[in-house]
């Protein structure tokens, strides 16, 4: 029998740690209500794929909540009581149309529900991906499918101190005349909306510049960095990303610094239209970070605008 040396022995004992821990690095874990990826043991986010209520109002399905910063703190919350309707992070708008009629409001989570209908999941290294198909069921057609939409989560440690989420979102008209708006308001909100819990010291700043919430949309740029003591003593920065010179209608951003959500708003007050058979698809990212310079921040940016090319 060959006996191996001490130092071979120790490189391969080694080898199987480093592999193992890194296999155990990233975890999904299933449950009746979704998804929750863990990192190192560690809650990340969490997908939720069967409906939830509130005393069996505004029903939900088909967004993120809990997402966790770097030191395990909540950054998003789900029926705040200011506006119960909120969830989490959640693309959604007021206006749902099918050939002249108003059949729902998602946004409000009226005459509508998701269905889930299959996810898969996939760890590699220090990224992990959650694929879902989710129906769009309108409750005055009887729980028809109206729309059918195609979303990709991914997950991805950048730094020891950040990492992001980005959602890749194809939604597709199954029935003619479909076609969704935003606020019939002059606010026009509707779209990708982080419902992210605002501390008081909260500062936006896009691009290096500081940003001032205002009732209407707001131009900046194609980025938000929302800075403040998410765990109520450290500073730390949250960063929603976008691509504005893809979305029809865009209108800017709706900002707020206390009790409410954050969002890239569009198509508007006017209803866009999306034909039976074709899909409007957009990109966002959430950028979690500690210590990150505006620059930095840009340079993490064009590498996620860059992934469309």
């Amino acid at each position: 029998m060959k006996i191996l040396s001490p130092s071979l022995l120790f490189l391969l004992i080694l080898c199987t740690y480093t592999s193992s821990a890194q296999a155990q690095q990233l975890e999904f874990k299933e449950s009746e209500g979704g998804i929750m990826l863990t990192e190192e043991g560690s809650n990340r986010f969490f997908y939720q794929t069967a409906t939830k209520t509130l005393d069996g109002k505004y029903p939900r399905a088909n967004y993120v909540h809990p997402l966790y910063g770097n030191n395990g703190e909540l950054l998003t919350e789900d029926f705040p009581e200011d506006h119960y309707h909120h969830r989490g992070i959640f693309w959604t708008w007021h206006q749902l149309y099918v050939s002249g009629k108003r059949i729902a409001d998602p946004w409000f989570c009226e005459g509508i529900s998701w269905k889930v209908t299959q996810t898969s999941t996939q760890v590699k290294g220090s990224k992990a991906w959650i694929k879902a198909t989710v129906q769009w069921l309108a409750d005055s057609l009887h729980q028809a499918p109206v729309m059918e939409e195609e979303i990709l989560i991914s997950f991805s440690r950048i730094k020891d101190n950040a990492y992001t989420l980005t959602f890749d979102i194809s939604l597709s008209a199954l029935v003619e005349g479909l076609s969704i708006g935003g606020s019939e308001d002059a606010k026009g909100y509707g779209g990708f909306s982080p419902r992210i819990k605002l501390p008081d010291d909260l500062e936006f700043h896009s691009q290096g510049k500081e940003i001032s919430p205002q009732n209407l949309p707001v131009q900046a740029g194609p980025w938000m960095d929302m800075q403040g003591s998410y765990d109520g003593q450290n500073q730390s920065g949250l960063v929603i990303m976008g691509e504005p010179a893809h979305l029809p209608n865009y209108q800017g951003w709706i900002l707020r610094s206390a009790n409410s959500m954050q969002n890239m708003a569009f198509p508007g007050q006017q209803a866009l239209s999306i034909p039976k058979g074709q899909s409007l698809d957009f990109r966002n990212m959430i950028l979690v970070y500690e210590n990150l310079s505006p620059k930095q921040i840009e340079k993490i940016y064009k590498d996620f605008a860059k992934k469309r090319d």
